[in-house]
């Protein structure tokens, strides 16, 4: 499953160079070899944007048969499981419950009257002629057929009983977690999709998640239960997870897709949310912005440079790679490899390359030199320093929108 997770990873960014990679001017984009081998701590991965919410969100609906009276809580209060957050009003739940009670009486009786009736052609039967018998015969079953009919009723009538017993034993409404208020629906309302409002909204506080967003275009790239990394925009720290869920029956519409040549994709694409749990938390701050990753065993350290078989050309014969030489002219390099390494599709080189070299993806395009084009770090940055449409982000990272509503695949940000 690794090996498949990291030639399917592969095989998007390849697609996406092609476009990037090759020039009938005579260029050639080059990629750092550390990150590549993600010796940078990045690696080549689907990159999606996220943000550190709440573990939860509990909503409490309202009770479309009953009244409220009064409401004890507003939005930002702090609550603790078990705190009453509104109240019914009981007089009409009392009402109910007593009507309920005195029809489910009088089908208990009517039920009887049915059955002492069948008892009495079962025993009128045997007294009567054999031509009259088959009369008896349709009369008993059509007494019968009643029975259970009314049975059903009384069973319905039960349940119906039993939940109005219920709500009026329930008059005050409590939190079943501890967390704070984020919203308060007293006059009730519905939301953007004509959904009914609950009426009272509690965040929970007791750890945090992290939600992100996927597409379309790079859904294949996680499922619910997929290992994740989480990691910080502004540092070298990582947090381990695993993907929960993913809600893909309540798209948010995107807009148009960047693509990694700083362009545009004129279709717009619908993006799903997913939330991550994580294994541990400290460290992460609410609202904090993240990158989260799927773990291909990318987050072990490595000793050596561990290059992806896709990359080296002859590998059983005399191995070699397109590299930029020492004048940024692409060149034909030879290597020493050690052993396949089969579970990362990996590798080792032993000689002829160093982290700080760059190196093309293969393809018939190439020739020995072609002016080299180098991209650097996980955003494919020319030089470290613009994005590929030109423009310069503050601090040399992605261009993201706010929220973590972005994806980000192979270091290219997608606003959807």
């Amino acid at each position: 499953m690794k090996k498949m997770a990291l030639l399917l990873a592969a095989l998007l960014l390849l697609s996406s160079l092609a476009g990037c990679g090759k020039s009938s001017k005579g260029e050639a984009s080059v990629e750092s070899v550390s990150m590549i081998c993600g010796l940078n701590g990045v690696g080549q991965v689907d990159r999606f944007a996220g943000v550190v919410s709440a573990q939860g969100e509990t909503k409490i609906a309202k009770d479309e048969n009953r009244q409220v009276t009064s409401v004890a809580v507003k939005a930002g209060d702090e609550v603790k499981k078990g705190q009453t957050l509104f109240t019914y009003d009981q007089t009409q739940a009392q009402l109910d419950l007593e009507k309920a009670q005195l029809e489910l009486d009088q089908m208990k009786s009517t039920l009887s009257a049915k059955q002492e009736e069948k008892a009495r052609l079962e025993r009128d039967k045997s007294n009567v002629s054999p031509d009259q018998q088959l009369q008896y015969d349709l009369e008993i079953r059509e007494a019968t057929a009643a029975i259970l009919e009314q049975q059903y009723n009384i069973s319905l009538k039960e349940k119906e009983v039993q939940r109005l017993t219920d709500s009026v034993g329930k008059a005050e409404i409590t939190s079943p977690v501890d967390g704070r208020v984020q919203a308060v629906n007293e006059n009730g309302g519905t939301d953007s999709n004509g959904n009914a409002l609950p009426i009272v909204t509690i965040v929970e506080t007791a750890g945090f998640r992290v939600k992100g967003y996927v597409n379309e275009s790079n859904a294949s790239a996680l499922s619910e239960g997929t290992q994740v990394l989480i990691r910080s925009r502004v540092g070298s720290d990582v947090w381990k997870g695993s993907v929960t869920s993913i809600d893909w029956k309540n798209p948010v519409s995107g807009g148009n897709q960047s693509t990694m040549d700083g362009g545009s994709d004129v279709s717009t694409a619908s993006k799903y949310p997913f939330y991550v749990t994580l294994d541990s938390s400290d460290g992460l701050l609410m609202g904090q912005h993240v990158y989260i990753e799927p773990d291909h065993g990318q987050g072990q350290k490595q000793e050596g440079i561990h290059l992806p078989a896709y990359y080296i050309n002859d590998a059983d014969t005399s191995p070699w790679v397109w590299a930029q030489d020492k004048n940024g002219k692409l060149e034909k390099r030879g290597l020493t490899l050690g052993t396949y390494e089969e579970d990362l599709a990996t590798y080792p080189v032993e000689s002829g390359l160093a982290a700080e070299d760059y190196i093309a993806f293969p393809d018939e395009t190439l020739a020995v030199g072609m002016t080299c084009v180098p991209y650097d770090q996980s955003t494919f940055e020319p030089d470290g320093s613009k994005t590929p449409d030109g423009s310069k982000t503050p601090d040399g990272g992605l261009d993201l929108p706010e929220g973590g509503d972005g994806a980000v695949t192979d270091g290219a940000a997608t606003e959807g």
